[in-house]
């Protein structure tokens, strides 16, 4: 009997599940908890890394190397940081609750980000970040990092099986590096006037930048003459000037349209510059000569065209007038000299040159500039205070006072009065260009044109290259990739002159990109920050 009621009830199935399910229901209610504790914590990673990379962007897009690039880019994230709250997780937090990635610079107790400007990373990404690459040097910054500190999220899968409840640490960071792309630039670079002649160190090569930008906050560039030369040289250095690659084609004839217009077609990257190679000297003269109403070669046809309008000032020396003055650039000489005082002189007349590896730079802003005006307009030339108060290009952290204003400076006051401009020198030669037929302009009224609206046409805005470490590393044999130092805004103080199988331009900086720049660059800049880590 009792063997019948026993195997009865081994043999009875009913409730099976249920007993089952009660076993079961501990473990599978735990893994359910595991699953939404491993949500938990990819959410709470994913919005911390959304918003140290968003503050990273935001910081890295403010390092353009000027002074105040560092404190900028500060601002920049505390501004992102503390309008942004992100869900899912925070010391002691329960479901629903949230946390707020703040950054407050100088108060690291009130940020829940670290942030750190670096001058460069290491090449790999599992590399740590040294401590000899951080920086609090403004002009040295080109990259931000920003932390998030460990945000602690307390697990919910211990507690229906009875253990102490727990926290596990939820953490993000982010590098991000600053850009510079410059468009609408002359196709041109030109080499860093304080590298070393022959350089072929790295070191120097960011000595010599430093140099550059520190020369021109200091005002040491302000008025000084370059003189810069077109090479075929394997080993191009100061004084030298080479071409951008254009998307528009190859060869000498695109060249001359995109030097004659300003307009490259492209973009470009100042770290990742395309240089062009090749018999290039005839269209530096032709092309860059229309910006002076000098019709010549393949531009003889252009004249009708607005895009090769002469600035409204072209005073130059030029020794024909009139419509022989527009078939080509003949100056008036004294041996080998560019101005005559009894006929005509150029700005930055009188400069006392001194060699520059392929060409030449002025000892200092020592051009002739009284002389100049007694030439080109008569009398007595306006004082530097009267010059500089119509416009100023001298740097503003820069000390003291000028011994005498720019030829830029010059030009911008005769640009602003009619009758500067229709002074005629000793031969004749006057700042308004010839228009109408023949050689001469006459396209659209050059009214129709200003400044502001189209920009100057005696201005330039070319890259500026360590040429000689460039060369030294294969990067100027053409169409290979180049660094730039900084882009330049130049003012061309006569027309390019033909020397043997060369060409040279006389060039004035007026400003440049980065540190001590004067920010009259910024509209041609495309600035942009990428997340590189």
């Amino acid at each position: 009997m009792l063997s019948r009621v026993v195997r009865r009830f081994w043999n009875d199935h009913r409730g099976y599940v249920i007993a089952l399910t009660l076993i079961a229901m501990p473990m599978l209610l735990g893994f359910s908890l595991l699953v939404i504790d491993v949500g938990r914590s990819s959410n709470l990673h994913t919005d911390l890394q959304n918003a140290v990379d968003a503050m990273a962007l935001a910081g890295a897009r403010e390092l353009d190397g000027r002074d105040d690039a560092i404190s900028r880019a500060q601002t920049a994230i505390e501004k992102i940081a503390n309008s942004a709250a992100f869900s899912g997780g925070g010391t002691g937090m329960s479901l629903g609750s949230h946390i707020s990635v703040t950054y407050k610079a100088g108060n690291d107790a009130a940020s829940t980000v670290t942030v750190f400007f670096l001058k460069n990373i290491p090449a790999n990404d599992d590399t740590p970040i040294p401590s000899s690459m951080k920086t609090t040097t403004a002009s040295e910054a080109s990259y931000a990092w920003v932390i998030a500190k460990p945000q602690a999220m307390q697990t919910i899968f211990p507690v229906p099986v009875g253990f102490t409840r727990s926290t596990i640490s939820i953490a993000a960071d982010a590098v991000a590096v600053y850009h510079a792309s410059a468009c609408d630039v002359t196709p041109i670079f030109i080499c860093n006037p304080y590298e070393p002649a022959g350089n072929t160190s790295e070191a120097a090569s960011q000595q010599a930048a430093t140099d550059l930008h520190t020369n021109f906050a200091a005002g040491n560039l302000y008025g000084r003459q370059i003189e810069m030369h077109s090479t075929s040289s394997a080993n191009p250095g100061p004084g030298n000037f080479g071409f951008l690659r254009t998307p528009l084609g190859n060869g000498a004839n695109v060249m001359a349209e995109a030097l004659a217009t300003g307009n490259p077609g492209a973009c470009y990257t100042q770290d990742s510059l395309d240089t062009e190679t090749g018999a290039m000297a005839g269209p530096v003269e032709a092309g860059v000569n229309t910006r002076f109403g000098i019709y010549e070669g393949s531009f003889k046809g252009s004249r009708g065209d607005s895009r090769y309008r002469p600035a409204q000032n072209v005073r130059s020396a030029q020794k024909q007038t009139g419509q022989n003055g527009c078939k080509g650039y003949d100056p008036a000489m004294v041996g080998s000299t560019v101005g005559d005082v009894t006929k005509a002189v150029p700005l930055g007349y009188g400069a006392t040159m001194s060699p520059l590896g392929g060409g030449k730079i002025s000892t200092g802003n020592n051009w002739n500039y009284a002389n100049y005006w007694s030439v080109a307009q008569g009398g007595t030339a306006p004082s530097v205070s009267a010059i500089l108060g119509n416009y100023s290009s001298y740097p503003p952290g820069a000390t003291g006072t000028p011994s005498r204003p720019s030829a830029y400076d010059v030009y911008r006051y005769e640009l602003n009065t009619a009758a500067l401009l229709n002074h005629a020198s000793a031969n004749g030669e006057v700042g308004t260009p010839t228009t109408g037929g023949g050689q001469c302009y006459s396209g659209p009224a050059l009214s129709s044109y200003t400044g502001s609206e189209y920009g100057d046409r005696r201005e330039i805005f070319a890259a500026i290259v360590n040429c000689g470490y460039e060369a030294s590393i294969g990067h100027l044999n053409g169409h290979k990739q180049t660094q730039a130092v900084a882009f330049a805004r130049m003012f061309m103080t006569k027309p390019a002159i033909k020397a043997g199988s060369e060409r040279y331009l006389s060039l004035e900086m007026i400003d440049i990109t980065g540190k001590g720049g004067r920010g009259t660059l910024d509209e041609f800049l495309r600035e942009e920050a990428e997340l590189v880590r």
